[in-house]
C-alpha cells in the first residue's frame, strides 16, 4: 500500500514538473516568436499553456486526492451515498422505479425486460405492494369434520391461530373473515381472540373481541387498531358452521404468510380429495390416514394461496 501511494505521488510530481515546463516553454516561445493574434503559431502557443496548466492542476488535485483528509472527505460523502442511501431517498416513487427496473436489466440481460404485458409491469401493478405490507407467521389451522343429524352435510369445527407481524411499525388493520356466497349452508358462530405475545407485559393474557354474529352471513370486520402496534399479537379465531356434502371446500390466505399448516379430520368411512394452491411443493409435507390429513408448507405463500378438498364417500 505504501509503496503503490508513493508511485502515486511520484506521477503527481512528474506531471506537475512537466505542466510547469510547458508553461515556460510556451512563455518562451511566444517571446521569441511574437506571432501576430490569430495566427498558427498563436493557437499552438496558447494551447501548449492551456495543457500545460491542465497537467499542472491535474497533479495537485491528485496529491490533494491522496491526502487524509481529502480521502475522508470523499470517503464521508460515498458512504452517505451508498451506505446510508442518502441519494436514493431524495428519489420520488417513479424515479426508484426506474432505478429498480434498469438493474434488472442489467441483471438479466434483458433490455425488453419491462415491456407492456410483461411479468415486471405485473409485479409492479399487483405483487409489490405485498414487500412492504403487514404479514402472518405460523399460521394453524383445524377443521373438525362430522355428519349433520339429518345427513344433509357436514358440521365443521374451524379454529385458526396465527401470529401478526408488523411492517413500518404496524400490523394488519383488522381481523376479516367473510363466507363466498353459497359456501356454507347455515353458520352458527364466530368467535375472535387476541393473545399478546411472550414479550408484552401481558404475556398470554387472552381477550375476546366482540363479533356481531347477525351479520356471520355477509362477514364481519373486527377492528385490531387499538393493538395496532404490537409485533407478534396472537389471533384466534373459532367458527362453527355446515357445509354441503360433495362440494368442495377451500382454504386460502388474506394476507402474505411464512410458514402455515392445516389439519383436517374427518368421519373414517369417507375419502378425502385434495389440491394445494402453493408454488413451491417441495417445502410442502402431506400426512394421511383414515379420517385425517394434515398439510404443512415452510415458507412463504402470497394471498389466495392454500389448498382445496373434497369429502367424498369411498
Amino acid at each position: 500500500m505504501s509503496s503503490a501511494k508513493e508511485m502515486i505521488k511520484l506521477k503527481s510530481v512528474v506531471t506537475f514538473l512537466i505542466g510547469l515546463i510547458g508553461v515556460f516553454a510556451s512563455a518562451y516561445w511566444m517571446e521569441a516568436s511574437q506571432p501576430s493574434p490569430g495566427s498558427l503559431t498563436n493557437s499552438a502557443i496558447s494551447s501548449l499553456t492551456t495543457l500545460s496548466i491542465a497537467l499542472m492542476g491535474i497533479a495537485i488535485f491528485g496529491v490533494l486526492l491522496d491526502s487524509k483528509n481529502w480521502r475522508e472527505y470523499f470517503g464521508e460523502r460515498l458512504k452517505e451515498v451508498v451506505v446510508e442511501n442518502s441519494y436514493l431517498k431524495t428519489l420520488d416513487d417513479s424515479a426508484l422505479k426506474q432505478l429498480q427496473t434498469n438493474i434488472l436489466k442489467i441483471q438479466f440481460k434483458n433490455s425488453q425486460i419491462d415491456k407492456d404485458g410483461s411479468f415486471l409491469e405485473y409485479f409492479h401493478l399487483h405483487l409489490h405492494k405485498f414487500i412492504s405490507e403487514p404479514y402472518r407467521e405460523d399460521v394453524s389451522t383445524e377443521v373438525l369434520m362430522s355428519h349433520v343429524e339429518n345427513g344433509e352435510g357436514y358440521f365443521v369445527k374451524d379454529k385458526v391461530r396465527y401470529v401478526c407481524r408488523a411492517s413500518r411499525d404496524k400490523i394488519q388493520n383488522d381481523v376479516s373473515w367473510k363466507p363466498d356466497e353459497e359456501e356454507f349452508l347455515e353458520v352458527k358462530s364466530l368467535k375472535v381472540k387476541i393473545q399478546y405475545p411472550a414479550n408484552h407485559e401481558k404475556a398470554g393474557e387472552v381477550i375476546d373481541l366482540s363479533v356481531d354474529q347477525r351479520q356471520l352471513s355477509q362477514g364481519i370486520k373486527v377492528s385490531l387498531s387499538d393493538y395496532a402496534s404490537i409485533d407478534g399479537l396472537v389471533v384466534i379465531t373459532e367458527a362453527e358452521y355446515t357445509v354441503e356434502k360433495n362440494k368442495f371446500q377451500y382454504w386460502q390466505m388474506a394476507h402474505p404468510t411464512k410458514n402455515f399448516d392445516i389439519t383436517i379430520t374427518y368421519p373414517k368411512e369417507l375419502k378425502i380429495q385434495f389440491k394445494t394452491l402453493v408454488l413451491e411443493d417441495v417445502v410442502s409435507q402431506v400426512t394421511e390416514s383414515e379420517g385425517y390429513v394434515k398439510f404443512s408448507y415452510g415458507t412463504w405463500a402470497l394471498p389466495q394461496s392454500g389448498l382445496t378438498w373434497l369429502i367424498k364417500d369411498a
